[in-house]
């Protein structure tokens, strides 16, 4: 696990209150899951750290942000998404945001957001 927020990791970001954990994944995968509040404090904490590994060799083809454990998404968080999203593109790497909770897959609607961050044939996130 590497917590965001871990004053004894190596890859400490600051208090931010998110924590980052690197799961199994097939190869060319990089697998991420995100729990706790992706805000104003942990938003670029969690652009940098994804960057940092998209720069890792070997690439990664495909990266997946495991949602279900954000409890929290704020305009600072959508702008973290965003920018990942710029990071993936410009590293021809896909993303993906698994298992959204309700309270993301609505703000990803409500801001027009969801087409270029989901696609539009995903299905939504568990209800």
């Amino acid at each position: 696990m590497t917590p965001l927020n871990d004053p004894d990791d190596p890859d400490d970001l600051g208090g931010t209150g998110l924590a980052l954990t690197a799961g199994p994944a097939a190869p060319g995968t990089l697998a991420l899951r995100l729990s706790g509040a992706l805000d104003h404090e942990s938003a670029d904490a969690l652009v940098r750290e994804v960057a940092r590994r998209l720069a890792e060799r070997p690439a990664p083809r495909l990266l997946r942000l495991d949602c279900a454990g954000l409890t929290a998404c704020d305009s600072l968080g959508l702008s973290a998404l965003l920018m990942i999203g710029r990071h993936t593109g410009a590293a021809a790497c896909a993303l993906r945001l698994d298992r959204r909770p309700p309270h993301l897959d609505r703000l990803l609607e409500i801001t027009g957001t969801r087409g270029y961050l989901v696609g539009a044939d995903e299905e939504p996130g568990p209800a």
